[in-house]
């Protein structure tokens, strides 16, 4: 190293030839790596790396989503830190494989491996989409079998994309936690707003809308070995809440939607207690939180509920941070 050199005799250019040779390599400083020795962190990463992966469908077949990753590890107290680009490098030896929730525990392993770590965290965010069906509308489309060609009826629709996060946790004792997270997004009708409308109606014979608005579920769920799949969650949401916002939408679909309203007018305490009820049926789930929002039309504010199974030393807690809220806010809009 020729430490006489001047600054101002240095090149301002980029040498495009230059190849750096093993003695040039070892040369390189790292300072991550010196003496220290100081408070351990919780968790020190990277967040919002994005990559193209493929999600194994509980059907069988597998879509590429564009995922964004968070990756992080504990760090001991005698570190300084950790290499940022061995999360990114670590998770690039998986890049062709599908992925489902539990296969990101191969992952976490190579992460407490390569940076030498007790604990591992990822969190994997991505849209993926599942087919909704039309309410009403059909159409005739030419079809063929062995008998030939004819026409047939079939249901509109359209892909509807879901929110989903893989929410996972390798500890020092190996021991592997997923949650899965969701958000479904559907519509509230006011059931007081309704009755109030309908007393209007026959009190005093005046036509009256009641207020209804797009809505959110954020649910998070923790399972065991036996996977709950994304599709599995979205039945349990349809069942609880069956007023999802439509993709597909011709104007018999909008009256349908209407009547779908009305027959499940709902509360934001409704929504969550309905959801609570249909989670606690499931055996497969052994732990949950859910936070509704309700974008009030009527009201300036919002109105929000949050809930969780309950279990002793859960993962998740009741309450709810400004951020998180913030951010369910801003996935319906």
């Amino acid at each position: 190293m020729n430490k006489d050199i001047k600054v101002r005799e240095l090149k301002h250019e980029y040498d495009s030839c230059f190849k750096p040779n093993q003695r040039y390599l070892n040369s390189l400083p790292d300072i991550q790596n010196g003496a220290f020795d100081d408070e351990p962190i919780d968790f020190v990463g990277i967040h919002n790396f994005h990559l193209p992966i493929r999600i194994r469908e509980k059907n069988g077949d597998t879509q590429e989503v564009m995922a964004s990753i968070t990756g992080t590890v504990s760090l001991e107290a005698e570190k300084r830190g950790i290499n940022m680009s061995r999360i990114i490098r670590t998770f690039y030896k998986s890049k062709d494989e599908v992925f489902d929730i539990n296969k990101l525990e191969k992952v976490l392993k190579d992460y407490q491996r390569d940076l030498q770590s007790f604990d591992a965290h990822i969190l994997m965010n991505f849209k993926y989409r599942i087919w909704q069906d039309a309410l009403r509308s059909t159409h005739i489309e030419k079809m063929e079998d062995h008998q030939g060609y004819y026409e047939g009826i079939v249901i509109d629709g359209g892909w509807q994309y879901y929110n989903i996060t893989f929410d996972v946790n390798l500890d020092r004792s190996g021991e592997f936690k997923r949650i899965l997270w969701m958000d479904y997004v559907y519509s509230s009708a006011c059931p007081c707003s309704t009755e109030l409308t309908l007393h209007n109606m026959y009190e005093r014979g005046m036509f009256g809308i009641p207020h209804s608005q797009r809505s959110v579920a954020r649910i998070g769920i923790e399972f065991g070995k036996e996977s709950v799949w994304i599709e599995d969650l979205l039945d349990i949401c349809r069942q609880a809440i069956p007023t999802e916002t439509l993709v597909f939408c011709k104007r018999i679909d909008e009256q349908a939607f209407s009547e779908l309203n009305g027959a499940n007018p709902i509360f934001v305490e409704d929504a969550i207690r309905k959801l609570k009820h249909i989670l606690n049926q499931n055996e497969q789930i052994t732990d949950f939180k859910i936070v509704c929002l309700h974008a009030e039309s009527l009201h300036s504010h919002s109105a929000i509920s949050v809930t969780t199974k309950g279990v002793n030393e859960s993962i998740f807690n009741h309450h709810v941070t400004l951020g998180e809220l913030k951010d369910i806010a801003l996935s319906i809009c």
